[in-house]
């Protein structure tokens, strides 16, 4: 029995991901933290988007309201999240139970948290399995189980071993292979290798790469590592104050961002072609998501202001080729002087 049975062609045109004016809140005595504000993108099948953004921008609450895994004080203000045809915000929790792991699935950072220590792998997984349905015998479940190992670089061994048993790699490596037990549509990775070493970083994309290509699912990654970003990634959303700012093609994102944002955070990114003494940071702070000025929120912050960007919010309007900016320095009606230039 294969683990993977059915393929579907990467890049096919076929959407599997589409958010309408995605809206999530966060209730407080202050009033409501607009974590993710206007959020709309649409994924096709075998399409990888990486979200990047400083920490708080809303990327990670974003990906949970896909999985329709927030908890209160949060809530979905409004929007949609079609997947596959269906609006996963109108579903009942019974069939959103049954939509994760199937249809979508998440792969988080802490991969030991994802892991009942006091069971088994192979269990873990199988159960997952019986909870959607699955009524094979024990010899076929087992089976079906090594073959997944076997498909993330696991010996099939690890089927009978106990989290704790487990390198910070391998249990990585077994969430990615419980992800993708029921070949999802979508696989969301919620910063997958934030606490590895730099080797098996590159190890666990490139098993993660490799299952995409093969179930042929789409992949939200979640991330601040710009290099992993640019070496996976098909498409790259930056989000800001929980809004997504600009979204390209990365090699276009890496070679000329746009949005004053994307170009500074890409300058804080050391390099090997050039030497420097000290890094540089974006000045400033991300505003705080209550009662939100008007305007845009990253005018404090931004090198290249305009008097019209503290009145008028941009929208995330097209460039061409697919790609969207949300800056009044590419609005069509933008004001023909600013109080500074950005840096080349």
């Amino acid at each position: 029995m294969s683990a993977f049975t059915q393929s579907a062609p990467q890049g096919s045109s076929d959407p599997v991901l589409q958010i309408n004016d995605l809206h999530v809140h966060y209730e407080t005595a202050d009033g409501a933290v607009r974590a993710v504000s206007g959020v709309s993108l649409t994924l096709n099948a075998g399409e990888r988007l990486a979200l990047v953004g400083e920490s708080g921008c809303g990327k990670t609450t974003l990906a949970l309201a896909i999985m329709r895994l927030l908890r209160p004080p949060a809530r979905i203000a409004q929007g949609e999240v079609w997947l596959a045809g269906r609006d996963l915000l109108t579903l009942s929790d019974e069939e959103m139970r049954l939509a994760r792991l199937a249809d979508v699935s998440l792969v988080t950072q802490a991969a030991m948290n994802a892991l009942n220590p006091v069971m088994r792998i192979e269990d873990q997984i199988i159960d997952g399995l019986v909870d959607h349905g699955y009524q094979w015998s024990k010899a076929e479940f087992r089976e079906h189980v090594r073959s997944l190992l076997e498909h993330v670089g696991l010996d099939a061994s690890v089927a009978r071993m106990y989290p704790h048993e487990l390198s910070g790699g391998m249990k990585q490596r077994v969430a990615m292979a419980t992800a993708t037990a029921l070949e999802p549509k979508l696989i969301i990775a919620d910063e997958p290798t934030s606490a590895l070493d730099v080797v098996v970083q590159r190890q666990v994309m490139a098993t993660l790469g490799r299952l995409q290509k093969e179930t042929g699912a789409a992949v939200i990654l979640v991330g601040h590592d710009m290099g992993l970003v640019a070496q996976f990634a098909d498409w790259v959303g930056v989000m800001y104050a929980g809004k997504l700012v600009e979204l390209a093609p990365v090699q276009q994102m890496v070679e000329a961002p746009m949005h004053p944002y994307s170009k500074l955070l890409l300058q804080s990114v050391p390099g090997l072609d050039e030497k420097r003494e000290r890094l540089t940071g974006i000045p400033g702070m991300p505003p705080r998501l209550i009662n939100l000025p008007p305007g845009c929120l990253f005018a404090p912050r931004c090198p290249a202001v305009m008097a019209h960007c503290w009145q008028v919010e941009p929208p995330l309007d097209a460039t061409g080729s697919g790609r969207r900016v949300a800056c009044h320095l590419f609005s069509e009606n933008r004001p023909h002087t600013s109080m500074l230039e950005v840096d080349a």
